[in-house]
């Protein structure tokens, strides 16, 4: 296949406007809330190379850590350890490998990556997209990042991988999860985020535009069964990821993206709610 047409069916957006359409669908809360990555994802099916990893990710602990230390365990190793590039569109076993030598990996893989960690280590796990109208290129590829139920805390936490932040409500210690923080958008209440790897320089600016946009839109990825994937990816290897992400989708065990409010395709009033930087959950400094 010539490298023109090859890139056509790789980054044309019409034919990512179309998938996208074609998978999206509105999404009631409390489905969204009872949805689990791991219930389709049992530890059988995840690739060897994550039980390798994972035995230098969680070394025996003094004291056993709880959901919300053991997520952010991995989610600074994962970061600390790739650097990222191109988006990879890979098995997940080739696609870690890949990221792991330093040879690409945007914030979608480095979710995908999360997410079979979580499984391999007892933790509830979902992956969240973001749908941005704009016209800014810096953020209208959107955003992906995950949630983790905390047993502690006895709720879904918000947890952004990449970027290495966790979302909080005024002076609250408990972090919020993304339903909660898409009602405290829509009120436009004041909001906190909080930087758990100190490797990871963080710009508020651009966290702001991802998460408080009027028209940022997030959605949860579901009926991902990661094994169908990868015997996809990789049988088809020769083909554009599109083409193999259309022979999936006319299988019928495509992925899903899930909006969980009626009105995703409409814009918020433009006020935005206050960000705020916090550090050890103090607030230090506003955008």
């Amino acid at each position: 296949m010539s490298k023109p047409l090859l890139w056509y069916f790789r980054r044309h957006s019409l034919l990512f406007k179309i998938r996208f359409r074609m998978v999206s669908k509105r999404s009631s809360v409390d489905r969204i809330e009872n949805f689990c990555y791991n219930t389709i994802n049992p530890k059988y099916d995840i690739p060897p190379i994550y039980f390798q990893l994972n035995r230098m990710i969680l070394t025996q602990p003094k004291v056993e850590l709880s959901d919300l230390e053991k997520a952010k365990k991995i989610a600074k190793w994962l970061r600390n350890h790739i650097k990222g590039g191109p988006g990879l569109g890979k098995s997940s076993n080739i696609a870690l490998r890949k990221m792991i030598r330093g040879e690409g990996g945007v914030c979608s893989d480095l979710s995908q990556a999360y997410n079979n960690f979580c499984v391999i280590n007892d933790l509830k796990v979902k992956e969240w997209g973001l749908k941005i109208i704009t016209k800014d290129q810096t953020i209208r590829g959107g955003h992906s990042f995950n949630e983790i139920y905390s047993r502690e805390f006895q709720k879904w936490v918000l947890i952004d991988v990449s970027k290495s932040i966790l979302f909080y409500h005024t002076n609250s210690k408990i972090p919020l999860s993304v339903v909660e923080l898409i009602q405290l958008k829509k009120e436009n209440k004041e909001l906190h985020y909080f930087e758990f790897n100190k490797k990871i320089i963080v710009d508020k600016q651009y966290i702001e535009d991802l998460y408080l946009m009027p028209n940022s839109f997030p959605f949860l990825v579901t009926n991902y069964s990661n094994k169908t994937y990868d015997y996809f990816l990789d049988k088809f290897s020769f083909f554009p990821e599109s083409i193999i992400h259309g022979l999936i989708f006319l299988s019928g065990k495509s992925y899903v993206f899930e909006f969980p409010t009626k009105d995703y395709k409409i814009s918020y009033p433009h006020a935005k709610s206050l960000l705020t930087k916090t550090y050890e959950r103090h607030a230090v400094n506003s955008i």
